[in-house]
């Protein structure tokens, strides 16, 4: 049963903290990133420092994980009583200060791939905590400062190749699809656990949101392939999800939709680590492990 029916304690406490199925979707961002970097310039991303860069992407998400619960403990109060914090399974101090931990570990680790993505890195940092503490209040901005994290993250990936690996356009396009997708899938997930269900997020993004992965999706992805059938099965999950989200009346609807599309995102790094040829089809094989991994931990643990 998912904990945001039933109040966790002691370390299911954490581990609903850390929204355990959306983490499986946060190393594909870097790793497709750095792939289609790397194709670009005609070479393999290195090993060592990519693996070091997948770990930072982990940390610093986590940290936003952390830090949205801390900064969000007075609205769980009142909308999601049964969170760590408002529970009293999770002291707020606690958290926050693991939160920062895990932001240096992530920049530690960011490090290890060179200036640029340390750099990559603490933009990411500055965007995630900029949202958690006041951005998601500002209704425009807070969507798109969102989708700014998972561009970014992505961007991290790509910048193990060095400041080139930033200015390609599969690479740009790639960010700028992450961007958009994310942005209107929080901008859908606004006020979710509101029973109000005219003050949820409106409807017309959940239409959106399959136009947007196609028209990415297809701009990035020109031949027949592996790539195509991913980008066909990424496609179609979201339609499904969409679908789901379009006729959702209560905030449990909602929330169920919001996790599933959240989920999809590994369909999508799996084709853009196709999108990049030989090497990025073997990771997207290994990548594409997480998806049913990440749909059975959304049986116990939160995921919107």
């Amino acid at each position: 049963m998912s904990d945001n029916s039933v109040s966790a304690t002691g370390w299911k406490a954490w581990f609903s903290l850390f929204r355990p199925p959306n983490l499986l979707t946060v190393p594909g961002d870097p790793l497709a990133g750095a792939l289609l970097a790397a194709a670009s310039a005609g070479l393999i991303p290195p090993l060592p420092p990519l693996l070091a860069t997948l770990g930072a992407a982990l940390c610093l998400y986590a940290a936003g994980l952390l830090a949205n619960d801390f900064f969000d403990r007075y609205v769980d109060a009142q909308e999601r009583p049964n969170r760590p914090i408002p529970s009293g399974s999770a002291k707020a101090t606690g958290v926050l200060i693991a939160a920062l931990l895990l932001t240096l570990a992530g920049f530690f680790l960011a490090a290890e791939g060179g200036r640029a993505t340390l750099f990559i890195a603490s933009l990411l940092a500055a965007c995630s905590w900029f949202y958690n503490a006041i951005g998601k209040r500002i209704t425009w901005l807070g969507p798109l400062n969102m989708g700014a994290c998972r561009g970014l993250n992505l961007l991290m990936g790509a910048a193990l190749i060095g400041s080139q690996g930033l200015t390609g356009i599969r690479v740009l396009t790639a960010a700028m699809l992450l961007t958009l997708f994310i942005a209107a899938i929080t901008l859908a997930a606004r006020n979710e656990a509101n029973p109000d269900h005219s003050r949820r997020g409106p409807k017309w993004v959940s239409w959106i949101l399959p136009l947007i992965l196609t028209f990415g999706l297809l701009s990035l992805i020109h031949t027949l392939g592996m790539a195509l059938g991913l980008a066909a099965m990424a496609i179609a999950w979201t339609i499904l999800w969409s679908i789901n989200l379009s006729r959702a009346t209560t905030p449990a609807a909602t929330q169920r939709s919001i996790g599933g599309l959240i989920r999809g995102l590994i369909l999508v790094q799996t084709a853009l680590c196709a999108a990049s040829g030989p090497t990025g089809e073997a990771c997207a094989l290994l990548l594409l492990v997480a998806f049913p991994v990440s749909g059975w931990l959304g049986k116990w643990f939160y995921e919107s």
